[in-house]
C-alpha cells in the first residue's frame, strides 16, 4: 500500500514474494515468462494513478491471477499483477492487487 510523502510523492511498502500465496508466486513465473515471449500481453492504463507514473518509453502490462470466485462483482475476479517495463522490455517493477478494483491496493513486489 503506497502512502503520500513530501511534495506528493508515494511511499511504498516492499511486499516480499516469500508472503505471497503459492497460486501467485506461480503466476509471476508465468507472467515474467510471458513478458520474456511477448505473450498475452495486455497493457494497463493505470486509469486511477495508484502506480507510479510512466516516464518516456516505460509500459505497464497486467496479468490476471487466477479465475473470479463466487461473490465477485467482476468476471474477471480481482487478483493482478502488473509489470513495469522499459522501451528494451527490461522488467523494472512488480506489482500486485488483490483486489484490483478498489482504488489503491497495489503493494510493490521484490523479486530477484
Amino acid at each position: 500500500m503506497a502512502t503520500t510523502v513530501g511534495f506528493g510523492k508515494l511511499r511504498r511498502e516492499m511486499l516480499s514474494s516469500d508472503r505471497l500465496p503459492g497460486d501467485v508466486r506461480m503466476a509471476i513465473i508465468q507472467f515474467k515468462n510471458d513478458l520474456k515471449t511477448g505473450r498475452s500481453m495486455t497493457k494497463y492504463e493505470n486509469r486511477d494513478g495508484g502506480l507510479p507514473r510512466l516516464a518516456a518509453g516505460q509500459m505497464y502490462f497486467e496479468y490476471q491471477v487466477g479465475q473470479a470466485h463466487p461473490g465477485d462483482d467482476q468476471p474477471r475476479g480481482k487478483r493482478r499483477l502488473v509489470a513495469l517495463l522499459d522501451a528494451g522490455r527490461n522488467l523494472l517493477g512488480l506489482f500486485f492487487t488483490d483486489s484490483h478494483y478498489t482504488q489503491g491496493q497495489w503493494q510493490q513486489l521484490q523479486y530477484p
